[in-house]
């Protein structure tokens, strides 16, 4: 079980991310200046530079260690107040993350608006050794208005990858033909040792799987020039039920 305790009451799976109010130094220039970020960002892949690009309506950014390498292609020296551009926080928040899990060993895999991330090691093997279990999180940075400035949060939910030996990825008929069904879900908690459906699923994904990684992954590092790092709360946010 996790180590977090929780008052009795319904929660959500968001976290609150800690940002600290500060300036920081970047370098920016025009949209009309960088007209192709795909290219820029090769190029500051091939030279190998420790430096980010994002992209609003009216600026283009660079941060990282490496900017100075930006100012010979038109970009200048400023300084923001990070929770004035709430937006790049989250895109800062997550790219301080990954950077943190993929240090540890983490598989990113592709997807769509949101980061998926896998443990490096399965979480359990089947009984006849034939299938790899691994626990993985589906990771999104949000934010809203508060009353004086915006709150940040962190969603985090659970998926599953089942492999074979030679660490192929199954789908669940291929899992069925290896008869190992009902032992992946109950692995995964979604069925009992009965075979029947566990109702208490929901929480114990909470509890048993969210708050412990939540709890091991509390704080990191944002990707600035400047050493500034960023905390999670290791409760969710509670429901308050009206009556």
């Amino acid at each position: 079980m996790g180590s977090v305790y929780l008052d009795p009451g319904s929660y959500v799976n968001i976290f609150i991310v800690s940002l600290p109010d500060e300036c920081v130094d970047v370098v920016a220039c025009s949209p009309s200046l960088c007209p192709s970020l795909n290219d820029l960002r090769k190029e500051i892949n091939k030279e190998g530079w420790n430096v980010r690009i994002y992209k609003s309506d009216d600026f283009v950014l660079g941060y990282g260690q490496d900017t100075e390498q930006l100012l010979l292609k038109g970009f200048r020296r400023q300084e923001l107040r990070l929770l004035d551009y709430p937006k790049w926080c989250t895109r800062l928040i997550m790219e301080g993350l990954t950077d943190h899990l993929t240090a540890q060993q983490y598989r990113m895999q592709p997807n769509k608006g949101r980061k998926r991330f896998c443990e490096p090691k399965p979480y359990q093997i089947t009984t006849r050794g034939q299938l790899n279990v691994f626990r993985g999180y589906d990771l999104k940075v949000i934010y809203w208005r508060g009353d004086r400035q915006p709150i940040f949060g962190l969603v985090v939910d659970i998926f599953w990858n089942i492999e074979d030996v030679n660490g192929r990825r199954l789908n669940s008929v291929e899992i069925a033909q290896y008869g190992a069904s009902f032992e992946v879900a109950q692995i995964q908690g979604e069925y009992l040792p009965s075979n029947r459906i566990n109702p208490e699923a929901s929480r114990l994904r909470l509890q048993n799987h969210i708050l412990p990684f939540v709890a091991q992954h509390k704080e990191f590092a944002l990707p600035l020039s400047k050493g500034i790092k960023v905390t999670l709360k290791e409760t969710p946010i509670r429901v308050i039920l009206g009556v």
